[in-house]
């Protein structure tokens, strides 16, 4: 909720000077992102629904840590599986931005998920109905946008589980061995 401050627009907002969200568990997210897709194969099952898949797509920022600006991006086809994003994370570099292609059933979206604050920036969509009434048109479109908010919350969720179970450390440690290169 909004409360005054010093004016400066900043309080009361995700990522605003009152947030108190640590500012690497954006990071931690996106890591977790990239190593469930490489290594479990980026999968959510989730009851009574259709699953969901995602990988990384053509595009990975990295900051230093402690920093929020970007030094290094890497984009182009399958840029996770390079040595360049192993090295950055080997070097001390955290995700800032990741960039995914998500599936379900025969629905393909992307998006990037952007900064500490876990934006959603560049959002596509699968094709939409060409024809049709308007109100089709529009109830599609927003089926397909809440379905893509959908994933992402239950990607979230899933992280959040995972961060938040007496299993992280060494499930921390095993994806550090990996982002160094080393076996999974």
């Amino acid at each position: 909720m909004f409360e005054p401050g010093s004016g400066d627009g900043n309080e009361g907002v995700p990522g605003g000077a009152d947030d108190e969200t640590p500012p690497h568990i954006a990071s931690d997210f996106y890591l977790w992102l990239w190593y469930s897709s490489e290594v479990g194969r980026g999968q959510i099952d989730v009851a009574d629904e259709s699953p969901f898949t995602w990988w990384v797509d053509d595009r990975l920022s990295f900051r230093s840590a402690g920093e929020d600006k970007v030094n290094a991006v890497l984009t182009g086809e399958n840029p996770s599986t390079t040595p360049e994003a192993r090295a950055a994370l080997a070097g001390g570099k955290v995700l800032r931005d990741v960039r995914l292609a998500l599936r379900r059933d025969d629905r393909e979206y992307a998006v990037t998920l952007r900064g500490s604050n876990v934006a959603v920036a560049g959002a596509k969509i699968p094709a939409q109905l060409k024809t049709g009434d308007t109100t089709e048109i529009v109830l599609e479109r927003m089926f397909l946008y809440e379905e893509l908010h959908w994933m992402i919350g239950m990607m979230f969720r899933k992280f959040g589980e995972a961060r938040a179970s007496a299993e992280w450390s060494p499930f921390a440690d095993r994806m550090r061995t990996w982002a160094a290169g080393g076996p999974a």
